[in-house]
């Protein structure tokens, strides 16, 4: 029994096995996601707290260090991945509401979960950070800019991504450095990767579990659409790999760029989506999070496995 045990808790531990599971119970039971959606934002602002904290004040107080995360990280994610995606999406999707989803997707800004999986991964977290708020910073003009071009017209209102900034990026920012400074940071250090993973599993449980109808709901689109995703994950990523290794970076830069460069912020997106257009121009952001649930568990062996063979 206490071998079962121990077998049970690490499962309970393992990233590997709380994301997918994540994805099978929405996927189940995801009409029970109503119950989970009031908690999205202050489960989004505990991941970006505590996967934060990990970066000293030192750190963010170097600003000569920044201009340069800050410039590749908006090249990985609004002109690499966002165009990676517009152009799949023109390429293989001609319904018009799928083609306006695909371009709130790619106008958003990277995952929240950049940050918190560059430190799970042992990525440069610093990279990450530095260039996330960088690039909710800048999806104040990118954001609804991107649209009108793509879409003829502005439906975002700037407000609304400046309140997500405060609450997503500064407000956790602000209470990472509290954890800093009272050193209860040092408490949490044993199970913060599990706290991170639990945390995820919420968010997308609950971004899948109200789509889940929508996903059941159009299976003819649902080949073309997660072809789309799947070349603008797996596929760019290890292009980005490449590019980055042949560019003789560090390798935790290398993890930063291929999570910078693939992944965006499918609920944001989802969000948008339904919003502003209708539950089918949803359904590539929804799906968007299945493939990036994929995408990270196999990243996670993929890393361990060069390491292993390095």
């Amino acid at each position: 029994m206490e071998g079962f045990g121990r077998i049970v808790l690490r499962l309970l531990q393992s990233r590997n096995f709380i994301l997918p599971l994540a994805v099978v119970l929405s996927l189940a039971v995801g009409q029970t996601a109503v119950w989970t959606k009031p908690a999205l934002l202050p489960v989004l602002m505990l991941i970006m707290t505590v996967s934060t904290a990990s970066i000293t004040s030192k750190e963010l107080a170097a600003f000569k260090t920044m201009a340069r995360p800050i410039l590749i990280s908006q090249l990985l994610n609004y002109f690499v991945l966002g165009g990676v995606i517009l152009l799949a999406a023109w390429l293989m999707v001609d319904d018009k509401e799928l083609w306006s989803g695909f371009v709130v997707l790619a106008a958003m800004p990277p995952a929240i979960a950049v940050t918190p999986y560059s430190y799970l991964l042992k990525g440069n977290t610093f990279f990450s950070l530095i260039g996330m708020v960088a690039a909710y910073l800048f999806a104040l003009v990118i954001t609804p800019a991107v649209m009108i071009l793509f879409l003829g017209v502005g439906f975002l209102n700037p407000m609304e991504l400046l309140l997500i900034l405060l609450q997503i990026i500064i407000v956790p920012l602000i209470a990472s450095r509290l954890l800093r400074l009272t050193k209860l940071i040092h408490s949490i250090d044993r199970w913060r990767g599990t706290f991170i993973n639990w945390c995820f599993f919420v968010v997308v449980f609950t971004i899948i579990g109200l789509n889940r109808q929508v996903l059941f709901g159009e299976v003819d689109a649902l080949l073309k659409i997660s072809a789309v995703v799947i070349i603008s994950t797996f596929v760019l990523g290890h292009v980005l790999q490449l590019v980055a290794k042949a560019l003789h970076l560090s390798k935790q830069t290398v993890i930063s760029w291929m999570l910078m460069g693939t992944l965006k912020n499918y609920g944001l997106a989802s969000v948008i989506a339904l919003t502003l257009f209708s539950e089918k121009a949803s359904i590539p952001s929804a799906i968007g999070v299945v493939f990036s649930v994929l995408y990270v568990v196999w990243l996670g062996f993929y890393l361990r496995e060069r390491v292993k063979s390095g």
